[in-house]
């Protein structure tokens, strides 16, 4: 080969080595974009939610013994936590020293449970039921009263009382409630796969009845009206989660989750795509920790943000008031399963402990 063919060829094989090069280079990059766009894919989906719990401060110690509050609400309009008491059947109003003031005294109220607070029509919804842990016992007798009161928010005066346990044959134990928009009330019943609505008129229909809500023990607990139209229930037995659309309720679903929230009983929705559930135990499961939810498809799904342990207080629900999670715990499980000679012994003090925020 000349001299002059052995430069030619060697500026090829240069050309085609500088070829390669190149390619691989735009390969690499190519890589390497594909790589960050997946990587803020990723943070996109999975990245933190609106909640962030984490314990906050001293509890404030509600001082009043042996009230044992199941459930906490927030009045914004007066700017006060009301709590039920499952002991007294009232409902107090607690202020920041944890003074307990009187705000619903009904006889007819055995063990208040569910509460909910109506600020534009100045309501006060209680659910009532007896476990036969209440200082005034009902006539129906345990596991047998199912009915709502509804009360003037600003005085405490009763407005209604609906009687639920005739729409729904066998044991009763009404227990959480949500309000929707227009004011209608919707009642998870414990022992009776039902849930139940009662217009702004007090007018009760069974809502919904479906035999996966039933179970051994404590099953439909906490409920919240999403406000895109359909409740998330949770069933404290199995720590399912359920969605039921308003509109048709027997078109429910159960949302995917990542795991059973077994114990599950208050529900706190933020916004639209962010769930805060607190898990007490069952006497298979002690779970007593908060667990942050978030939907990217309207509940189909959810995924686990994060999770707060909240040690053996037996935690039931929470509320949010400007931005901060509040939960009140007062081992409400250590009265109802005491004997009927212990529960006047009892004397345990409720606590209300801020587990994290919420970017509102």
């Amino acid at each position: 080969m000349s001299i002059m063919n052995r430069a030619t060829s060697a500026r090829r094989t240069e050309g085609n080595r500088a070829r390669t090069r190149s390619v691989a280079l735009a390969g690499a990059r190519a890589l390497c974009a594909a790589a960050v766009i997946g990587l803020m894919s990723v943070g996109c989906t999975h990245g933190a939610g609106a909640v962030t719990l984490e314990l906050s401060g001293q509890p404030l110690t509600v001082r009043r013994p042996a009230l044992y509050p199941e459930t906490i609400e927030y009045d914004s309009r007066s700017d006060r936590f009301l709590v039920s008491s499952f002991r007294e059947g009232a409902i107090y109003a607690v202020g920041g020293d944890g003074g307990a003031s009187l705000v619903v005294d009904d006889k007819r109220l055995c063990s208040v449970l569910g509460i909910a607070v109506d600020v534009e029509r100045g309501r006060l919804w209680a659910v009532n039921s007896d476990l036969g842990a209440s200082v005034k016992p009902s006539a129906q007798g345990p596991k047998n009263l199912a009915a709502v009161g509804i009360y003037d928010l600003a005085t405490g005066a009763a407005l209604d009382y609906v009687d639920l346990a005739p729409l729904s044959p066998g044991a009763h134990l009404v227990n959480g409630i949500a309000l929707d928009s227009a004011g209608n009330g919707y009642v998870t019943d414990s022992f009776s796969p039902t849930i139940y609505k009662i217009d702004p008129q007090g007018n009760a229909t069974v809502f919904l009845r479906d035999e996966r809500f039933a179970g051994e023990g404590i099953n439909l607990n906490g409920v919240v009206v999403h406000p895109d139209g359909y409740l998330l229930v949770v069933k404290k037995s199995d720590g399912s989660l359920f969605k039921v659309p308003l509109a048709s309720p027997s078109r429910l679903s159960q949302v995917d989750i990542p795991r059973r929230f077994v114990g599950g009983d208050g529900l706190v929705l933020v916004g639209k795509k962010d769930l805060v559930l607190i898990a007490n135990q069952t006497p298979a499961v002690a779970s007593n920790a908060a667990f942050s939810l978030s939907s990217e498809d309207g509940w189909v799904s959810a995924e686990l943000r994060s999770v707060q342990e909240l040690g053996d207080v037996y935690p039931t629900t929470g509320v949010l008031r400007g931005g901060k999670l509040y939960v009140i715990s007062s081992k409400l499980n250590e009265l109802i399963q005491s004997a009927p000679a212990q529960k006047d012994q009892l004397r345990e003090e409720a606590t209300i402990q801020q587990i994290g925020t919420a970017a509102l």
